[in-house]
């Protein structure tokens, strides 16, 4: 196993956790806004609430700004990686907007100093939404570079796959709470999709962990 495919795991297994974890924390300790539920198909609440409050707080902070540095170097690493392929336009643009997307949402957390009423909200949401929605854009760019036919003869089944799921249902999922936001309804649904869309861009990282597993790229294969 490469130090790339180590990267990819710690990618999907530190944001994961480090929301899990917050989460059933933040149970423990009765906290507002936190109820007992799978949140992935009741949408009690959304992930943020999951990590407000201390203790949890501090593993949620800390967690996802790690994780965000991680989605970062994922990026440029992604990059370094077909970089032999010269002259890609998708490999740049994708790179720049995953890791804009990533500084987005380390802004969107460092912020969540409690009490609840001193917290930034409107830098928060915007840099969340903005997160999710610039991630989704760099991954589809990302999976239409993998679809080249330079490319995608070196990737794993097992890689395309998970890919193509990540992309297509976060597309769909975001598609729904768009429309839900825009109606004003849904709220429950909307908490839902955002814990299923962080699952899933943790999917697209670790997906790189199939063709990652030996330190070879394209052109030396």
């Amino acid at each position: 196993m490469s130090l790339k495919s180590l990267l990819a795991l710690a990618c999907l297994f530190l944001s994961q956790g480090s929301i899990i974890i917050s989460y059933l924390i933040a149970l423990q300790f009765d906290h507002p806004k936190v109820e007992s539920c799978n949140p992935f198909f009741q949408g009690c609440l959304n992930i943020t609430d999951a990590g407000i409050y201390s203790p949890e707080g501090y593993i949620f902070r800390g967690g996802m700004i790690s994780a965000c540095a991680f989605f970062i170097m994922w990026w440029l690493v992604s990059f370094q990686h077909f970089k032999p392929l010269s002259g890609v336009f998708l490999n740049k643009v994708s790179c720049a907007l995953g890791v804009v997307g990533a500084l987005l949402l380390i802004m969107a957390t460092a912020v969540l100093i409690p009490p609840r009423e001193a917290i930034n909200w409107d830098v928060h949401v915007a840099g969340a939404i903005l997160f999710f929605l610039i991630t989704f854009l760099a991954q589809a760019l990302h999976l239409c570079l993998c679809m080249r036919k330079n490319i995608k003869p070196h990737l794993s089944r097992a890689s395309l796959n998970l890919k193509w799921l990540s992309v297509i249902v976060q597309g769909t999922m975001i598609t729904i709470a768009l429309t839900l936001k825009a109606l004003d309804s849904g709220d429950e649904t909307v908490n839902a999709i955002e814990w299923w869309l962080a699952l899933l861009i943790g999917v697209y990282f670790y997906s790189a962990f199939y063709h990652w597993q030996t330190p070879k790229r394209p052109t030396d294969i």
